[in-house]
Order: structure tokens, then C-alpha cells, then sequence
């Protein structure tokens, strides 16, 4: 796939803004990860394509957990792992830790009690329940690995030729900054979390131990980075009440130890040329042609992971919901589900996605004809597929509890060739940008969106047309390229110029 940014062409952007500053990308994941045969694979989605493209055209080292056995093998030769096969070679350093180490790190801290925090998931009349176990986890995994990460960080950049940048991903390295700001204090950080920010009330799920840890770790850096205003402004809000800091909102900065922490909006995209040259290729053309010779006449699309948070079953209630309302509609639709199984050695997500299946089953079962199927369901990790997908819907459904983005409404709207509707979320954080052409809903209310499956489905054709060229002109015009200039522009203008907030 292309990139979004010529390596050559970001070189020229950042050789003035980024010219104090050597970068030093850290993240729980890997770039690449070991496919058979031990041969190196391409890991996928948009933030690798942007992240490596800042990779390549600056040299940055990468960071990153040693997740698998075979990344374990990789990180016990003690050595950096070399990924020679982009135009400028980028050298990347696992940290290792013991299999049950990173479990609880990650299956029991990181996921789920932190992701379903900020995705506002428990049911919190029954859980989380805060045992043993879970501070077992915290000491021993989450903080462990936290800590280990900073401390290979901080060899890295001690090596690199100018000051450090060290640029941090999101909520499985809440900890990380804090241990590499002590080690190293004159380095510049900024760390961006991909996933929603909560209200600080709903941070009080989690011990005041274990929030303050989180939220001092956070402030540790010089930016810290968020999808949207509103979670900047949930992050201010939770600094000042439940760590008792003096917050500037208009400029959007805390006072830390000394320091200036800006809190900043850069709303993620994607790969908007390499999207659309997937798109046209005669892979996904075939796929086309298969989506078109069972479609009835109106097509309801969802790609999705199969994670709780993304709100399956309530979508396909508001489908049957549909049906039984508007009989108009029965033989002239279907709603074709293409999911990705998600996270599946945790109980939560293997329930839910029992719950995904036999929902869509009960509907087939009370609803279907002999040669009509109301909900087409297939599970599968086929991006081929996905674009097809993508092109040929009449009505998107993108319906999130919450979400950080959410990069589905932004590839449908992108590649949609029948100037397809999009029923959006207002709890995803692509509704900040795309809201104003897309059909708004509450994800909660099932009654609510089976009214708007209607409307979009029944809308004029001008209707769509002007909805759909809108959409495609705000994702083309803010597309992964500008997430990237708008974090490279502060980081120069916020840390390097050094101004003070307002007072």
C-alpha cells in the first residue's frame, strides 16, 4: 500500500520543526510483527502507516513490547531487530517480559479494566471488583511492564544524536513517561491516546492509586495528545478535580512540577491514497462482484471488531426493529456484518460475540424467507473484503457505545461509490468531524435508530449525493497526513518556542 506522506517530502516538512529534536517512536505494539518462516510482516492500520512514515523520514528507533513468543525470541539476542526493507532502514527494540508478566499487564490491567473505563463498558452494580488479583496485576504487570519500557526507551535515546522526542501510544503506556522523565529529564515528550477519555467521575471506577498514577503519568509529558475536544476537555476537567491542579482551559495547559503539559485535539484519519488504490484493484473488484450478485436491492453495511463496545447486537435490534415497523422493507434489504472476532482469550468478549451470533440467528430465524436472509453475518480479517464492502453500501451503520474514532465512517465515506448514508454515532469520535452530514444517533436508543435506518434508506438521491460528496471532501481534506503535521507543528510551536499559558 502507498503511503500517505513521500518519505522524501516529510523530510523537507520536519528538517526545521523537528531539526532540536531525535525521535524515539514507544508503543505496545510493534510495527512489525514475525509471520511464518520468522520473515518480519507489516503490521496493519492506518496509525502504523502514519508512525512509520515518521519512522522512515526521520530515522526514529521504535520501542515496543515483545508480545509473542517469537518477538521474545527476536528481544533475547539483546539486540535491535533491523526493518531493511524501507527506504531508510528503522531500527526497532522489543522489551521482553515473562508471558505471565505481560497477561497481566495487558489481559487483566490494560484490557479490560482500562479500556472498559474509557469506553464507559462495566456494569458497575456488579463489576470491576478491585481484589487481590487486580492490584497483583497492577503492581506486578501493569507497572512492571510500564517501567521496563521507559527504562529501553531511555537507553535508546540516550544513543541519539540531538535532545529526545520520545513519542508515546496510548493507554497500555499510561506509566511509561513519569520513569522515563526521571531518567531523563531534558528530553521532550508527547504521547497520544487513540481511545476516549472519560469524565472524572467515571475515573473513580478505579482506586485513587491507580487514577493518580495514570493521570501524573500522563502529565509527565510536554503534549498529550487526544481524538477529540471533548476528550481534552475530560482530561483538564479530570486534572483539576481529582488531582486538585490549577488547570488554564482556555489555553488548555496544567502547571506540573514546574512544567508546561498542553492538552491538544489531533482527530486521527487514514491513508486516503493508499485506500483508494486498494479499492480499484482487481482483488477487491472480484470482491465487488460477489457483494453484487447477492445483494438485494438496498444493501446496510457494518465492518466491525467484535469488541463490546462497538454495539453490535443493539444494531441488529434496530434492524429487526425495522422490519417489524416497516414491512416495505422486508425482501428489499439486508444487513451484511462482516466482524472480526476481537480479543478472544478474554470471557467478555467471547460472550459477546455468542451474543452477536445467536442475536443475528434469532432474526434470520423468526424474520427470514426461503430466499431472503434479513442478516447476512460473516466473521473473517480480509481487508479486500471490507473495501467491497465499503463501496457498495446504501447505509453505513457505524453505531459505537463510544469510540475514539472509530476509521470505519472515514474509509466508508471515502470509498462509498453509491453515495451511501452514514447513521453515526454521536459517542464516536469521527461525529466531531463528520456529524454535519451524517444521520446522528444515539447509540442507546434502538427505536431512535431504526427511524434513521429508514430515512437514510428512503432519502433522495440529491439527498445522498450532496451528503456523501460532503463527507468524502472532509476525509480527503483531513486525512493522516494532517494528524501527523498538526502534532510535528505544536510540538515546535507549544515545546520548543516555549510560551507560558495565560494567566
Amino acid at each position: 500500500m502507498s503511503r500517505v506522506i513521500d518519505p522524501s517530502s516529510l523530510r523537507r516538512y520536519t528538517a526545521g520543526v523537528l531539526e532540536p529534536w531525535s525521535p524515539l517512536l514507544v508503543s505496545n505494539r510493534a510495527p512489525y510483527e514475525p509471520g511464518p518462516g520468522g520473515r518480519l510482516r507489516r503490521g496493519a492500520g492506518g496509525v502504523v502507516t502514519a508512525l512509520l512514515t515518521v519512522a522512515e523520514a526521520t530515522g526514529a528507533p521504535w520501542v515496543a513490547c515483545a508480545r509473542t513468543p517469537a518477538e521474545r525470541e527476536l528481544a533475547a539476542t539483546g539486540g535491535p531487530v533491523d526493518l531493511g526493507d524501507m527506504q531508510r532502514p528503522i531500527r526497532l527494540h522489543y522489551v521482553a517480559s515473562d508471558s505471565d508478566r505481560y497477561r497481566k499487564f495487558y489481559s487483566v490491567i490494560a484490557n479490560p479494566l482500562i479500556w472498559f473505563l474509557q469506553h464507559y463498558l462495566w456494569d458497575l452494580s456488579r463489576e470491576p471488583l478491585i481484589n487481590a488479583r487486580y492490584w497483583d496485576a497492577w503492581e506486578d504487570g501493569y507497572v512492571r511492564v510500564n517501567h521496563a519500557v521507559a527504562e529501553r526507551a531511555v537507553e535508546v535515546a540516550r544513543e541519539l544524536p540531538r535532545r529526545p522526542l520520545i513519542l508515546t501510544q496510548d493507554y497500555q503506556l499510561y506509566l511509561a513517561p513519569s520513569r522515563i522523565r526521571e531518567l531523563l529529564p531534558q528530553a521532550t515528550l508527547q504521547q497520544f491516546i487513540h481511545i476516549p477519555w472519560p469524565t472524572p467521575h467515571y475515573w473513580k471506577v478505579l482506586p485513587q492509586q491507580m487514577r493518580d498514577a495514570i493521570l501524573t503519568g500522563l502529565l509527565a509529558n510536554d503534549v498529550v495528545g487526544f481524538q477529540t475536544n471533548s476528550d481534552v476537555r475530560n482530561f483538564l476537567v479530570s486534572v483539576e478535580e481529582l488531582l486538585g491542579y490549577r488547570v488554564d482551559h482556555r489555553e488548555r495547559a496544567v502547571i506540573h512540577h514546574g512544567r508546561v503539559v498542553w492538552a491538544r485535539a489531533y482527530p486521527i484519519s487514514i491513508d486516503v491514497p493508499a485506500m483508494e488504490q486498494l479499492s480499484t484493484t482487481p482483488a477487491v473488484e472480484q470482491e465487488i462482484a460477489g457483494l453484487q450478485q447477492r445483494r438485494p436491492e438496498k444493501l446496510i453495511v457494518r465492518v466491525d471488531r467484535t469488541d463490546p463496545a462497538k454495539n453490535i447486537v443493539r444494531g441488529f435490534l434496530a434492524y429487526e426493529r425495522l422490519l417489524r415497523q416497516r414491512p416495505e422493507w422486508r425482501r428489499r434489504v439486508q444487513f451484511y456484518a462482516f466482524l472480526q472476532p476481537s480479543r478472544q482469550d478474554i470471557t467478555v468478549y467471547r460472550d459477546y460475540l455468542a451474543s452477536v451470533k445467536a442475536t443475528a440467528e434469532r432474526i434470520n430465524r423468526d424474520l427470514g424467507e426461503l430466499d431472503w436472509e434479513p442478516i447476512r453475518l460473516e466473521f473473517g480479517e480480509n481487508l479486500r473484503r471490507a473495501v467491497a464492502a465499503y463501496c457498495e453500501y446504501d447505509v453505513l451503520l457505524v453505531n459505537p457505545i463510544y469510540d475514539g474514532m472509530n476509521l470505519v465512517a472515514k474509509e466508508g465515506a471515502l470509498l462509498n461509490r453509491r453515495d451511501g448514508v452514514l447513521v453515526l454515532s454521536e459517542n464516536a469520535g469521527a461525529h466531531e468531524e463528520l456529524g454535519p452530514w451524517a444521520m446522528t444517533i444515539n447509540p442507546f436508543d434502538v427505536d431512535a435508530t431504526a427511524d434513521a435506518l429508514h430515512v437514510s434508506l428512503g432519502a433522495t438521491q440529491p439527498t445522498r449525493r450532496r451528503l456523501a460528496r460532503l463527507l468524502r471532501e472532509q476525509v480527503k481534506t483531513h486525512d493522516i497526513g494532517r494528524w501527523i503535521s498538526l502534532q510535528v507543528r505544536d510540538l515546535h510551536d507549544l515545546v520548543y518556542e516555549q510560551p507560558s499559558p495565560a494567566r
